[in-house]
């Protein structure tokens, strides 16, 4: 099992295979792959790429790794009057289970996807949010679990899913918040967003002159988990090798 650290969770999402960052070389030339990010721009859905990827997946796959961040949330943040964790698909399902444990219990439930479209060479597949499996009671609290948040393209479907079933979302927690924001953007109310984590991640539009020219010459990974092997493949090659 990879070792925890116990005060740092970016050195142990590193230990668990889970970090990547393009090598460059001095002048910026870049030594590796962009990778695709799941937020879009622009009337025909482009997706925003960058040079830094969290890969959440590759903790989880370890209960003591899980339970370590989630007694961590516990001990960071009050939980105190939430009735129900939602996990958000499909990153924050185990956490969300994993919360509800080390909190004494509280329920869990998680939304599931619901793809409309397939993927289609650059971009990805096109999909919405149903709660189907589980319930929102009327006036139930919910924190909403998320691995990594962004765009809250995601957090936005499910605060609208929540209150269309008559609960209300009082907060978000997440592993690692790579936006700028410490509130949920554009719901007209104040939920804020709780995290181990919280590194703003600079990520571009595919005509930006940072990135344009790798767009062009195909160097992006769109699907990042399913080929994580290139990316740490990449990483490694660009490791100092010794004497």
């Amino acid at each position: 099992m990879p070792t925890i650290i116990v005060n740092d969770p970016l050195a142990t999402l590193r230990n668990c295979g889970g970090y990547y960052e393009c090598p460059k070389e001095p002048d910026g030339k870049r030594l590796g792959p962009l990778v695709g990010y799941a937020g879009k721009y622009g009337l025909d859905g482009e997706h925003f790429v960058g040079d830094v990827y969290y890969n959440f997946a590759r903790a989880e796959q370890y209960p003591a790794v899980r339970d370590h961040f989630a007694r961590q949330m516990e001990n960071r943040f009050p939980f105190s009057g939430v009735d129900v964790f939602l996990g958000s698909p499909m990153g924050g399902i185990l956490l969300a289970g994993d919360l509800g444990r080390v909190t004494s219990g509280t329920r869990v439930i998680f939304a599931e996807k619901k793809i409309i479209s397939l993927a289609n060479g650059g971009q990805r597949e096109e999909s919405i949010l149903v709660i189907d499996r589980h319930e929102i009671w009327p006036g139930d609290l919910v924190v909403i679990v998320e691995d990594v948040c962004n765009n809250f393209s995601t957090t936005d479907q499910l605060i609208r899913l929540v209150e269309e079933l008559g609960g209300k979302v009082i907060e978000v927690v997440c592993f690692l918040n790579r936006s700028p924001h410490d509130v949920v953007p554009g719901v007209g109310v104040i939920i804020r967003v709780l995290s181990l984590l919280h590194i703003e991640t600079v990520q571009y539009q595919q005509d930006n002159p940072a990135v344009v020219d790798d767009i062009q010459a195909g160097n992006v990974v769109w699907k990042p988990k399913r080929d994580w092997e290139r990316l740490s493949a990449a990483m490694k090659a660009a490791e100092p090798q010794p004497i």
